[in-house]
C-alpha cells in the first residue's frame, strides 16, 4: 500500500470513528446502528464493517486512542530520577484525563454495566491488555533500576493496577460532577499501598 493510500485509509477510518462517536453521544451506544454510522460518515454499511468489523470495535478504537496518548506522554516524561509511585500516579492521571475528555458521563453510565462482564468485556480485552503491557514495562523499568524488589510478580502488579484503575475510573466518570481531586487522592493512596509491597528494602 502506497503512502497516499495508507493516509486515505486512515482518514476514512477517522471519519467513521468520529461519526460513530457523535451518534453515541447523541443516541447512546446501544441505540446507534451501523447504518446510522455509515450515513453520518458518508459511506456504506459494508465499508464500516470492512474498516472496523462492527460498532463494538469502533468503540474499542475510540477508547484505546486516549490511553495510547496518555501512555506515550507518560513514557516521554520518564527519566532516571522518576519515582515508581509518582510514575504510576502520572500514568493513571493522564489516562483518566484523556478518557474523561473523550466521552461524556452519559455514555460512560450506559457502558459501565458492560465493561467488566459479557460480550463487550471480551471485545475490550485488547484495551486492557495494552494498559497492562504498558504498566508492566513501567514496573520492569524500576525493577531493573533496583527500585523494586526482584521477587515482585510484575505481571500480577500490572494486572491489579489496570483492574483497580478501571473500577475507580468508572466510578468517577459516572458521577454527576466528577471530583477529579478526590479521585487523584484516592488513587495515590491505593497506589502507595500497592507500591509499599514492591519497593526494595520494604
Amino acid at each position: 500500500m502506497t503512502g497516499l493510500r495508507a493516509r486515505q485509509k486512515e482518514q476514512r477510518r477517522q471519519v467513521i470513528a468520529d461519526a460513530a462517536l457523535a451518534l453515541f453521544k447523541t443516541h447512546g451506544f446501544v441505540a446507534t446502528t451501523l447504518e446510522q454510522i455509515a450515513n453520518q460518515a458518508g459511506v456504506s454499511a459494508p465499508t464500516v464493517v470492512n474498516y472496523f468489523g462492527g460498532k463494538q470495535e469502533i468503540l474499542l478504537a475510540l477508547l484505546k486512542e486516549p490511553d495510547k496518548r496518555a501512555m506515550r506522554e507518560a513514557r516521554s516524561r520518564l527519566d532516571d530520577n522518576a519515582d515508581p509511585l509518582d510514575a504510576l500516579c502520572e500514568l493513571e492521571g493522564l489516562m483518566t484525563s484523556y478518557q474523561l475528555r473523550a466521552m461524556p458521563a452519559s455514555l460512560w453510565r450506559e457502558l459501565a454495566p458492560f465493561l467488566f462482564t459479557g460480550e463487550l468485556s471480551e471485545t475490550f480485552q485488547p484495551w486492557n491488555t495494552a494498559v497492562i503491557e504498558e504498566t508492566r514495562a513501567l514496573l520492569l523499568h524500576f525493577q531493573r533500576q533496583g527500585m523494586l524488589r526482584a521477587s515482585v510478580d510484575i505481571d500480577v502488579a500490572a494486572t491489579v493496577f489496570n483492574q483497580y484503575a478501571n473500577m475507580a475510573f468508572i466510578r468517577l466518570a459516572t458521577e454527576v460532577t466528577p471530583d477529579r481531586e478526590a479521585h487523584a487522592r484516592h488513587m495515590r493512596s491505593f497506589l502507595a499501598l500497592m507500591c509499599h509491597g514492591m519497593l526494595k528494602g520494604e
